[in-house]
């Protein structure tokens, strides 16, 4: 997926900005993906960290919780 546009988004939503890694944008795109799969009640960073081949604690050094990736999803 290439990028086109880039938007400045709140900082507070996330702890490390996904858009400067690799991790951090697959976290996104894997995230939007399992979300739409499974829907948000059932979706968990454990569930999001077995997607991508990696631990949830990659995933809290990007977001706080579900509910801010969930926020930055929606504003991106």
């Amino acid at each position: 997926m290439q990028v086109l546009l880039k938007f400045k988004l709140n900082e507070h939503l996330y702890i490390r900005d996904p858009e400067n890694t690799e991790v951090g944008k697959l976290i996104v795109e894997s995230g939007i993906d399992l979300i739409y799969e499974i829907g948000f009640e059932q979706f968990t960073f454990k569930k999001l960290a077995q997607r991508i081949d990696s631990t949830e604690t990659t995933i809290y050094r990007y977001f706080s919780s579900k509910h801010k990736l969930l926020t930055y999803i929606l504003n991106w």
